[in-house]
């Protein structure tokens, strides 16, 4: 396989944004009625807001899940982890795959969102190209963010490393045709990534270097 890009999730695999994302859906749940702690939306990590919604609410009303996303928007900006933590080693591989690779990202966020991450994150500059789920675009599993990522970084999905943290991420890979790299940062999350039926799993940044190195022999 010849690898001309890389691409990424965001959140939770370049920056550990669990702890604002799952208070922040807990908090504007709440305030509707229901008993959600944050760690009951933690499995749910990587689903649009409309779904994570639709999860926990008894019936679709699209009133309140307007109320929903917006009160998740002030508890998520205002959160005390609002700038997430970037996890070991993400801005020296970054940095080290951007001599040699064109290098994006493709989140489930909103494209202005996922700016805004990554500039808090002090890692726009290692990226080429940012690209989120934007209206009109279907989230993940589906492959509309990396088609649209590739498309933007003028290569072919054969010719792509996804990398992301999630089943989603796997499978939107190889609905776009792309190959997969499973990442799991925590020791607690290794052997459930193991079962999404990546092309590979590492369990840190640096490995993504070995695997790539063992497709270019």
């Amino acid at each position: 396989m010849t690898v001309r890009a890389i691409l990424f999730d965001l959140d939770g695999t370049l920056v550990d944004s669990a702890p604002a994302i799952c208070d922040a859906a807990a908090a504007a749940l709440r305030e509707q009625g229901h008993g959600v702690e944050p760690a009951d939306v933690r499995p749910h990590l990587g689903a649009p807001l409309d779904e994570l919604y639709r999860t926990f609410a008894p019936r679709w009303d699209e009133e309140r899940f307007v109320v929903f996303r917006d009160r998740y928007i002030h508890h998520h900006d205002d959160h005390y982890a609002v700038v997430p933590s970037v996890f070991d080693g993400v801005r020296d591989v970054l940095s080290a795959l951007g001599q040699r690779f064109l290098v994006g990202v493709a989140t489930t966020k909103p494209t202005a969102r996922a700016h805004r991450t990554l500039v808090d994150a002090s890692l726009l500059d290692l990226v080429h190209h940012p690209q989120g789920t934007d209206e009109g675009m279907r989230a993940k599993p589906h492959p509309d963010v990396i088609l649209r990522a590739c498309a933007a970084l003028s290569v072919a999905p054969g010719e792509v490393l996804m990398v992301g943290d999630t089943l989603r991420d796997v499978e939107a890979a190889h609905r776009a045709g792309a190959r997969s790299v499973a990442i799991s940062h925590h020791h607690d999350h290794h052997g459930r990534a193991a079962t999404f039926g990546a092309h590979h799993h590492v369990t840190d940044m640096w490995a993504i270097l070995g695997v790539i190195e063992a497709l270019d022999r």
